[in-house]
């Protein structure tokens, strides 16, 4: 079965998040601003499709502000997994 090649935007989010390993912790706002995407859903939609595969989990955290107010938000990670995928393997078969 062939494997649809990943996007352009997808794999600056899988290197980006392969470049800082399996288990580190981020907000897809983070990733945005770090890769300079011009919109969150950049990210969102890439994590999303990375976590449908099992290469990153989703989950909620309590985080706290500068101002020292806490909040709940949503963070991702790539798992050992994902950490070892190559897109480029998968798109040759």
């Amino acid at each position: 079965m062939a494997t649809k090649p990943m996007t352009p935007n997808s794999r600056k989010v899988l290197e980006f998040l392969q470049g800082n390993g399996a288990g580190v912790k981020f907000t897809t706002k983070e990733v945005q601003e770090a890769l300079g995407f011009e919109k969150v859903a950049s990210v969102t939609g890439s994590v999303s499709g990375l976590a449908r595969k099992g290469y990153a989990v989703w989950e909620k955290e309590t985080r706290t502000d500068a101002e020292g107010n806490e909040k709940v938000v949503s963070v991702f990670y790539l798992t050992d997994e994902g950490a070892k995928f190559d897109p480029d393997a998968v798109t040759a078969e």
